[in-house]
């Protein structure tokens, strides 16, 4: 990333001020911003030298390679999962962050929160990221009391409201309180103590799917995408009628007043249908393609993944299905990626091919020493004829002593969006959130060759803990996105912070093949 001189000259300036105030709180921060500024305004002469010297000189990095440290923010010691930039000229730049639930099993739920004073239980949290090396938490909006708030999706200059104004949604899962909430956000900059909750979803309406099937939500209210276009709300949770979570599409074209529209599942998962169909599959949360009426599903308990036409949201239509298990682990993100020029394997009247990067879900077999014995991985599929869904290759970091280190090993995800909306890959690179094997970047020029460009592992700190008992501290990457400029935003799973990272390496497909 160029920075000129202006800019350097104002990171400078804002450095000094930086570097004063993070000394009270963390010498590693001091010496972070050091090295970071360092590269940042060096002459193009020094740039690889420096590079080298602000790799050597971080302190917060367990491992690193063409990938560097941009910023960090410890979240107030909050355990988080999903993050989500949004940034236009008119509401500035911004990363909201969803929360779960504080597992240190000796601490107090609510975590001190110095903007009020207060303990606040784990919820959402509002970041200013105008300047990535240093992105400063405005806002934390508290979660109820055992409840995951994982998921957050974010609308701005909402026209279907008839006011243009900002919408946060998030989810509240205790276990047993299920519901999506609603926020106004619109006074985030000027007075987010005016953030206000607006409506909430708690169920279907009953019978909607036939006799006593809808109704509220009895499990997992999980994830959801909220799509700035149509005003449509997808969602993930479980309702009477089905055997395990299924898809929920809301029309919040009104945000104070939510109306169910339509829903989705696979065969099998309706009581009514035939049970040998379930294989404990469940929706894990739909990736949202509305330019091209595609709505994709990783179904978490099986292998399956599928694709639904979405032009209809009162019935959407599945227009293919595969299961990728065994020996898949269950896919979690899916994301389509256009091929324009793929003229060493297509002739021109085959082209463009479209294709999906798919990652699964390391889950608790995964942690150490990884009992199960098939690591989970990422795949990329050619779905240019839907009706039928190719493999065609594979991605997955070596084992090597990742088993050893405690924790989990293996994919969570991967960025699924770039600035709030859905990541085509256009960069023809993959961010992959790896556990305690950090931040993994993947080359997709070539989607019959996945290899990896670069990773970043981050100490943990004193914030962090074990994820489970008997487990080692270890990071937890949990979740990846990306902004508008093209940086990655990591969060952990164990208290550890968000991480700011650049890619800083050669230019996707121009190493050799091996």
């Amino acid at each position: 990333m160029e920075l000129d001189s202006k800019r350097c000259m104002h990171m400078t300036t804002r450095g000094h001020s930086s570097r004063t105030t993070l000394l009270s709180a963390t010498l590693l921060a001091l010496a972070l911003g050091l090295s970071l500024a360092l590269f940042s305004c060096a002459p193009p002469a020094q740039e690889s030298a420096e590079r080298v010297r602000a790799a050597e000189n971080d302190p917060m990095s367990d491992g690193a390679q063409n990938v560097r440290l941009v910023g960090y923010n410890d979240l107030q010691g909050r355990e988080a999962l999903q993050l989500v930039t949004r940034s236009d000229r008119d509401n500035g730049s911004w990363l909201y962050v969803g929360h779960q639930p504080n597992a240190r099993g000796d601490d107090e739920e609510g975590l001190l929160n110095p903007i009020t004073g207060e303990l606040e239980i784990n919820g959402t949290s509002l970041i200013d990221i105008s300047d990535p090396s240093s992105p400063t938490t405005t806002w934390h909006i508290p979660g109820a009391s055992t409840a995951n708030h994982r998921s957050v999706s974010v609308v701005y200059d909402y026209t279907h409201d008839g006011e243009g104004r900002d919408y946060l949604a998030r989810s509240l899962d205790t276990g047993d309180d299920f519901r999506f909430q609603i926020f106004d956000i619109t006074t985030r900059g000027s007075d987010p103590t005016q953030i206000a909750l607006v409506a909430e979803i708690t169920g279907t309406p009953p019978d909607s799917c036939g006799p006593g099937c809808g109704g509220p939500f009895k499990y997992r209210a999980h994830k959801g995408y909220w799509s700035q276009d149509s005003g449509y709300y997808y969602t993930s949770s479980g309702e009477s009628g089905f055997r395990n979570t299924s898809l929920q599409i809301w029309d919040l074209r009104d945000p104070n007043n939510p109306k169910f529209a339509g829903r989705a599942w696979l065969p099998g998962m309706k009581e009514t249908e035939d049970e040998a169909l379930y294989e404990g599959q469940y929706v894990h949360h739909p990736i949202v393609d509305e330019a091209n009426n595609r709505m994709y599903i990783g179904f978490r308990g099986s292998g399956w993944m599928g694709a639904w036409d979405i032009s209809d949201r009162s019935n959407p239509k599945m227009v293919w299905s595969y299961d990728t298990s065994p020996p898949g682990r269950g896919p979690h993100t899916l994301t389509p990626v256009v091929y324009d020029d793929l003229t060493q394997y297509f002739k021109s009247d085959a082209l463009p091919r479209n294709f999906l990067f798919v990652t699964d879900e390391a889950g608790n077999s995964d942690l150490t020493p990884c009992e199960d014995g098939v690591r989970a991985k990422s795949y990329m599929f050619d779905v240019t004829v839907e009706t039928h869904p190719m493999p065609v290759s594979t991605f997955q970091v070596p084992t090597g002593n990742f088993c050893d280190k405690g924790g989990r090993f293996g994919p969570h995800q991967h960025a699924e969006q770039r600035n709030g909306r859905i990541n085509r890959h256009e960069d023809s690179i993959a961010w992959i959130a790896y556990f305690n094997a950090g931040v993994r970047v993947v080359d997709l020029s070539d989607p019959y060759h996945l290899t990896e460009l670069g990773y970043y592992i981050p100490k943990t700190n004193g914030n962090s803990y074990p994820i489970a008992t008997g487990q080692e501290t270890a990071i937890q990457i949990n979740d990846v996105t990306l902004d508008h400029r093209g940086l990655a935003y990591a969060s952990d799973r164990v208290g550890t912070g968000m991480f700011v990272f650049e890619y800083t390496g050669i230019e996707p497909g121009s190493q050799p093949q091996s």
